[in-house]
């Protein structure tokens, strides 16, 4: 059985990471509108992870498996403010081996080292999940016409494993 590899993005890991994300876009987060979907799909072409990769405020972090991406997270650690959890995904072939866990895990670990205090994120369906690996709800709001709960993850507590 082949071991699941978690490594930050490398410049060569990027067109496989965006394909592998425009395709989670379209299929697993459907639920956001159509244009939005194409906007989100135009904010993350390899250009544009290729800058995120090397901006000191970014991380993508990716799953290999056999060589090959099977899942990413996207996160950010501003100067000021909540650090955030963008994405996360794991091709739903390659699910229940806890790799979205190691993806979470590893990322708020990064978040950590970067000096934030606070995750947040926003979830259109996964909000238990994140509650069960130590997420508070927040509030509900309207994310680009999708209802989304925030939550927040404070670093000075254990990150799940």
């Amino acid at each position: 059985m082949s071991q699941i590899v978690i490594a930050p993005a490398t410049v060569l890991s990027l067109f496989p990471l965006q394909r592998l994300f425009a395709e989670a876009v379209v299929t697993h987060f459907s639920y956001f509108p159509a244009e939005v979907q194409k906007r989100v799909i135009k904010d993350h072409s390899v250009y544009k992870l290729m800058l995120a990769t090397v901006d000191q405020h970014r991380v993508i972090l990716v799953a290999r498996k056999r060589g090959k991406i099977i899942g990413y997270a996207i996160g950010a650690a501003p100067r000021t403010g909540p650090a955030q959890l963008f994405w996360l995904y794991v091709d739903p072939d390659f699910r229940g081996a806890n790799t979205g866990l190691s993806l979470l895990s590893r990322m708020l670990r990064h978040l950590q080292a970067m000096g934030a205090r606070v995750v947040s994120i926003a979830t259109h369906d996964h909000r238990l999940y994140y509650e069960r690996q130590g997420f508070k709800h927040v509030k509900k709001t309207i994310v680009n016409g999708v209802k989304m709960d925030i939550l927040n993850f404070r670093l000075s507590q254990a990150v799940p494993v």
